[in-house]
């Protein structure tokens, strides 16, 4: 997982992520990239996304193997019908996938890890057990809007990034085999005048039990973490016994965190994390090529039926609850986002690869953020 970080930042800014570009510069840069990265002229991602229409030929030999899908809907949800149709294109590359739903999942995990399951698809956060460097997208303030989302997913799924997407652990090489958003993570609140970090002090939030940064975040703002995970942290919420969860707005309808803000609650609009789905293979079952195809396949084709998924999660939350933040919070929020992430990764809890990759397409998107003059990160 050895990468020089001048060639990779170069990369980056010469990979297309042109986005403040004149179209000439944008077209230059482009034309300078790896041949299967298509990064979009805007930021914003659309439908005319090209897709593989390449015409695959099936396999000689075909090998069966699982993947475990985590889905807060089970087996009716919308990610598992996304990996109904992975399936069907992981066939065309010699794979037969048999997809296991669960609905817990720190369970799908160790299936995934004690060998029951050859490939899962988990959070970030869980995923950094496998995968450090993917492993920290969640990172908090680091990715400000879908649009810088979306910029990152398409560096990540060019070949020239296949390096990192590699890890071992002891026999076993664990590969990033694809990565789709779940949507920004915003703090719901059981009280409206929770709207700043002055008042967080002696509040209780929810935190995943096995997410280190979370709980020392909390703690550094005066609050208190209260140990949860996925399957419990919503009706804990709900029950009006933690103030505030950080949940993607996927929650509001599918946990009924409505019920949890009542008439007083509300959502601060400034955006905390993106929440990433990555699907994980153990590699040395894989046919060799599979990963990157796969990587492909997931940001070209499956990424804009994400998209529309999540706009639609999101036009469930009723426009009361939304806390608009002033100018002067926002740019608060982002000094602590900032000072946070320094201090998780002096920690070795946030991997430095991926933070300067992130700083660097924060600031190719928006040149005027006062950090692009800074060192940190």
């Amino acid at each position: 997982m050895k990468c020089r970080q001048g060639w990779l930042f170069g990369w980056v800014l010469s990979a297309g992520v042109g986005l403040s570009l004149l179209p000439s510069q944008v077209n230059a840069a482009a034309a300078s990239a790896e041949p299967q990265m298509r990064i979009p002229q805007s930021g914003v991602l659309n439908n005319s996304v090209r897709k593989d229409t390449k015409i695959r030929v099936a396999p000689a030999t075909t090998v069966k193997r699982s993947l475990c899908v985590w889905d807060i809907m089970g087996h009716t949800g919308e990610v598992v019908a996304m990996m109904r149709d992975y399936q069907v294109y992981a066939s065309q590359l010699g794979v037969d996938f048999e997809i296991r739903s669960y609905v817990d999942e720190r369970i799908a995990s160790e299936d995934f890890r004690t060998k029951y399951c050859d490939a899962v698809l988990l959070t970030g956060l869980r995923a950094r057990a496998f995968n450090s460097f993917t492993g920290s997208i969640e990172a908090v303030g680091a990715i400000p809007t879908d649009a810088h989302m979306r910029t990152l997913v398409q560096v990540l799924s060019s070949p020239r990034s296949q390096s990192l997407m590699l890890s071992r652990e002891g026999d076993r090489s664990f590969e990033i085999a694809g990565i789709l958003p779940f949507g920004s993570a915003h703090g719901f609140v059981s009280d409206r005048s929770i709207q700043g970090a002055d008042q967080l002090p002696g509040k209780t939030i929810a935190v995943f039990d096995y997410d280190k940064a979370q709980a020392q975040l909390v703690r550094e703002l005066g609050a208190l973490p209260d140990p949860s995970d996925v399957n419990n942290f919503a009706s804990k919420f709900n029950a009006k016994s933690v103030d505030i969860v950080i949940a993607p707005l996927a929650a509001y309808q599918a946990l009924e965190l409505y019920r949890g803000l009542g008439q007083k609650g509300g959502i601060i609009d400034y955006v905390l994390a993106q929440v990433s789905l990555q699907v994980i293979i153990d590699a040395d079952r894989f046919p060799a090529g599979f990963g990157q195809q796969s990587r492909q396949y997931m940001s070209q084709t499956l990424y804009p039926r994400a998209v529309s998924m999540l706009e639609r999660y999101a036009s469930f939350v009723d426009d009361k609850y939304w806390i608009k933040s002033t100018p002067a919070n926002l740019k608060r929020y982002d000094e602590m986002s900032r000072i946070s992430r320094i201090g998780l990764i002096e920690q070795g809890i946030y991997n430095p690869k991926m933070m300067s990759l992130l700083k660097r397409i924060r600031c190719q998107h928006e040149p005027a953020r006062s950090e692009c003059s800074m060192q940190s990160e």
